[in-house]
């Protein structure tokens, strides 16, 4: 296992941020990792702007607005951790997603933690949310905070494709978890079976397709769990038939997952093909927090 030795976590001073704020401060006082917590202000009209008045200006506005989120940021701070640990607090001007990502470089963060929704719920409906926009254009896992963080995280399910990403994020989910159960879940379709019955293949050797089918992918399952963790405790393997996008949100509600780990791809001439169709759908559908991990193989430009 990694070691999580520091965490950023993102506010916008909302109410649903608080809930990111203090998982944060629970993942690090579980861990002893350094946490940062980070709010990012729009950018402002320019200092030397005439046609601004100059109570608007960026110089005493930003002053203004510095101090004000600051506050507020200790406030949140205080929350999560009483009196105890003082996390480091930072106030940055610019586009929120790509002062987080750059400020996770920067303090090589192990983890981005955000919550699901902020102050521009209606916005992001149409144009997406913070979250997912760091998701998109970020290089390391993001934690995406629904509940409130009571306690550590005891169940996790992770889907797999049995591919680089769905490894990597179960070792993510390891590192953040190791005490927690571990659900995988593999959802897989039978391409063929409509063709069959419309070329009038008879039930016996469609039966026959659907077992060798799901024998096929209990074999994948028994590769993926042995290579991936030998001596991992508390693993339970769970295969469905079905489409991935619905049944995994359902399956986390039916296990009672406190979190999702799902692994994101970033295809060469498809960016994002894997986000948009299944993790974006999870993390948008998902009760449960959920936790979006790059495979180890993605490359990133700056946003």
């Amino acid at each position: 296992m990694k070691k999580l030795e520091t965490i950023l976590a993102a506010s916008d001073l909302s109410a649903n941020s608080q809930m990111a704020i203090d998982r944060a401060a629970l993942l690090a006082r579980q861990h002893g990792a350094r946490v940062e917590f980070l709010h990012v202000l729009e950018d402002l009209p320019g200092k030397d702007d005439a046609a601004v008045p100059p109570a608007l200006q960026a110089g005493p506005l930003l002053r203004q607005m510095t101090e004000e989120a600051t506050e507020k940021l200790q406030g949140q701070a205080k929350h999560a951790f009483g009196d105890g640990l003082q996390p480091d607090l930072r106030v940055e001007v610019g586009k929120d997603f790509v002062a987080i990502i750059q400020r996770a470089r920067q303090i090589k963060a192990d983890l981005i933690v955000v919550g699901a929704h902020g102050s521009h719920f209606v916005r992001d409906l149409f144009l997406g949310t913070t979250a997912e926009k760091i998701v998109r254009k970020g290089d390391r896992p993001v934690l995406v905070v629904k509940k409130p963080a009571e306690n550590p995280y005891q169940r996790v399910l992770i889907p797999t494709d049995f591919s680089d990403g769905s490894r990597q994020a179960f070792l993510s989910a390891l590192d953040l978890a190791p005490r927690a159960r571990f659900d995988l879940l593999h959802v897989y379709r039978l391409w063929g079976a409509g063709r069959l019955s419309l070329a009038s293949v008879g039930d016996e050797e469609i039966h026959r397709y659907d077992k060798h089918s799901l024998e096929t992918v209990e074999d994948q399952m028994k590769d993926f769990i042995r290579d991936l963790a030998p001596g991992t405790g508390k693993l339970y393997r769970h295969l469905h038939q079905g489409h991935p996008p619905s049944l995994i949100p359902a399956q986390a509600a039916e296990l009672e997952s406190d979190l999702v780990a799902v692994g994101t791809e970033g295809l060469s001439g498809l960016p994002y093909l894997l986000l948009g169709s299944v993790t974006e759908h999870v993390m948008r559908h998902a009760t449960c927090d959920v936790l979006a991990v790059r495979p180890s193989s993605f490359s990133f430009r700056l946003p």
